[in-house]
């Protein structure tokens, strides 16, 4: 089995726990595919920076493609408990790291998708799902054979709401039949940078029933 592990690197800075967790990862004889397009908008680009990792990996005859984003920090075991799962198509819980934090796992088809519950979510099983993220996840490369590139587009649907690369690759395999399971033992963390501002604080203080009176330099929750 020919492992490719592609990092659909996008900017010029990374954080160093991420390389710290990658260098760190128990993993088998891989070969590392980076991206050979220019990266201008990570939103933008981030389709078509899937789909020259994954022409790389046809033309250098990988059998299992890993997928790791790079802005996410991961347990020592990923690669080798997700590689543990004969499917073709399993990826790790990631959490969003904007609000609502949730996790994308999602049952139903494009404009009727619902959350999986979170007790299979944080459940620790292999869960079935139609839909997830593609952050932290591993594909047999066969399964891009059976479709016409791009396998990764970012669309408009018909309620006028973007579709991720994600999500409609996801609905692609689905339709054409091919299973795809998140393994919920494997805990990622994203990492995330925000803007702190007024509208930041109020809604803390409205979702955690903050309050606060001034004592010179001291304050009382």
């Amino acid at each position: 089995m020919k492992l490719g592990i592609a990092l659909p690197l996008a900017g010029r800075l990374y954080d160093k726990e991420f390389w710290i967790s990658f260098m760190m990862m128990d993993k088998p004889d891989y070969t590392l595919l980076l991206p050979r397009v220019e990266v201008y908008n990570f939103a933008v680009d981030i389709a078509g920076i899937r789909n020259d990792l994954v022409k790389q990996a046809l033309d250098e005859g990988i059998d299992r493609l890993f997928m790791m984003d790079t802005d996410q920090v991961y347990p020592v075991g990923t690669v080798k408990q997700m590689l543990s799962h004969d499917m073709q198509v399993v990826s790790a819980p990631v959490h969003r790291r904007y609000p609502p934090f949730d996790v994308i796992m999602l049952r139903g088809e494009i404009g009727k998708y619902i959350h999986v519950s979170e007790d299979e979510i944080y459940s620790g099983k292999l869960v079935e799902v139609d839909a997830t993220g593609t952050g932290c996840i591993c594909f047999d490369m066969s399964i891009f054979k059976d479709f016409d590139p791009p396998w990764f587009e970012i669309k408009i649907g018909s309620d006028g709401n973007p579709i991720g690369e994600d999500i409609g690759f996801c609905s692609r395999l689905r339709k054409a039949g091919v299973k795809i399971y998140v393994d919920t033992s494997v805990e990622v963390d994203h990492m995330a940078t925000m803007m702190v501002n007024k509208q930041t604080y109020h809604v803390f203080k409205k979702l955690n029933g903050y309050e606060w009176r001034q004592q010179g330099d001291n304050f009382n929750e």
